[in-house]
């Protein structure tokens, strides 16, 4: 399927669980298909299916119970060696700070640095005007950039 992949990963992106991110694209998918009488062909079809899968990883996070504070002093026991490379250990920091931030501002980021939208394509997804997508993106990079910093990874 064309957008199956790009519609997991951007479920990926927003809850960092596999399991999660494979019920919402399922979930995705499936009000794709039950609600594809409402789609208007005005917009750009991936738009909208980015949108649904956007309002499904939200609703997911919703229903996550409360996390405990991460212990900065804690073992990761999620790192193998083989996920030692710097490289490897960057892309984990970001995935942390991207946790970090709203998911108003995480939901932006993802779009436009993950799935590679347009902000005007983010902006009609989002159901916002596309300064406010500007905005978002602007503040998700400050917070990310604080959150980096204070983890040493920058």
């Amino acid at each position: 399927m064309r957008y199956q992949k790009p519609v997991f990963n951007v479920a990926l992106r927003m809850l960092r669980d596999r399991q999660d991110a494979m019920d919402v694209a399922q979930t995705t998918f499936l009000k794709a298909f039950e609600h594809v009488g409402d789609y208007d062909p005005a917009f750009r079809f991936y738009s909208w299916l980015y949108r649904i899968a956007i309002n499904e990883s939200l609703n997911a996070l919703a229903q996550r119970k409360p996390r405990e504070q991460l212990d900065a002093n804690a073992p990761d026991e999620g790192l193998g060696p083989d996920r030692a490379a710097e490289g490897d250990q960057a892309l984990q920091a970001i995935g942390d700070a991207l946790m970090r931030i709203s998911p108003e501002l995480r939901t932006v980021t993802v779009l436009r640095h993950i799935a590679q939208l347009s902000y005007q394509d983010i902006a009609v997804a989002l159901d916002l005007p596309e300064k406010t997508v500007k905005s978002r993106l602007h503040s998700a990079r400050e917070r990310l950039r604080e959150h980096l910093l204070r983890s040493g990874a920058i």
